[in-house]
């Protein structure tokens, strides 16, 4: 073959590579980043295996439902693995009224979401919505309990709303239950937002519940959550009356 004859064949060549090489650029998906790994696979020293990462992103839950109540006005975002509940779990340690520092009759519960636990269920960590229209209880409702620790009191304001904290509980021989609960008036209703963390101690237990939140644990965890829900009020055209 002479020489010009073996140029033109490797022109062609090169041609077709780079077409093929421009198509493929134009059709592979964005490379992925390491940032949306799962905080648990995330290792700055380590190479990600690509692969590895998009099964990982693939099998990992990011979904949020939505939680509407047009009757009282509001809304917030949860965790879709959470399963929102309309009635307060009532035991012989707590009465599962509609707030935990209210009575039964003066109100009712809304709704309540509870973090995943063993199956033991040492230990319950749920927040709780519950709402009263009982005239008196309104009136008190911004107001310091009695049975909340006296020195817990404060009032702030929050996109135009008006609340007040506080926070109480009680311990008995190998039980406890820790409390924080925020208050407001909205449309004549009270409101009792609130984070309960109650049960037993874990190492109580025979054989004991290892996997169990500790108290602590378990506020601190309602915590986060409550931040993440994004509680709000819907605003005034979307109403229906109770």
């Amino acid at each position: 073959m002479r020489k010009h004859d073996i140029a033109g064949v490797m022109a062609i060549i090169c041609g077709l590579a780079f077409s093929a090489g421009a198509a493929m650029a134009e059709t592979a998906e964005p490379p992925l980043n390491p940032a949306d790994a799962p905080s648990e696979y995330r290792k700055d020293s380590a190479v990600i295996d690509i692969n590895l990462l998009r099964k990982r992103i693939m099998e990992t839950p990011r979904q949020v439902n939505i939680w509407i109540d047009n009757t009282y006005g509001f809304q917030f975002i949860y965790p879709a693995h959470i399963k929102p509940e309309r009635k307060f779990t009532a035991d012989s340690f707590q009465n599962g009224n509609w707030s935990w520092f209210g009575e039964k009759d003066q109100g009712h519960p809304l709704v309540s979401l509870a973090l995943p636990g063993t199956q033991q269920k040492t230990t319950i960590a749920e927040v709780r919505i519950g709402v009263s229209d009982d005239p008196d209880t309104v009136a008190q409702c911004r107001k310091l309990p009695e049975s909340a620790a006296q020195d817990s009191l404060k009032t702030f304001r929050h996109r135009g709303t008006l609340y007040t904290f506080f926070s109480g509980g009680k311990t008995e021989t190998n039980r406890s239950i820790a409390v924080q609960a925020y208050r407001t008036v909205h449309h004549n209703h009270c409101y009792s937002i609130e984070l309960m963390a109650y049960g037993t101690k874990p190492d109580t237990l025979t054989p004991p519940d290892y996997g169990a939140m500790n108290p602590d644990e378990a506020m601190n965890r309602l915590t986060s959550l409550w931040r993440q829900m994004d509680f709000q009020w819907l605003p005034e055209t979307s109403l229906s009356q109770p």
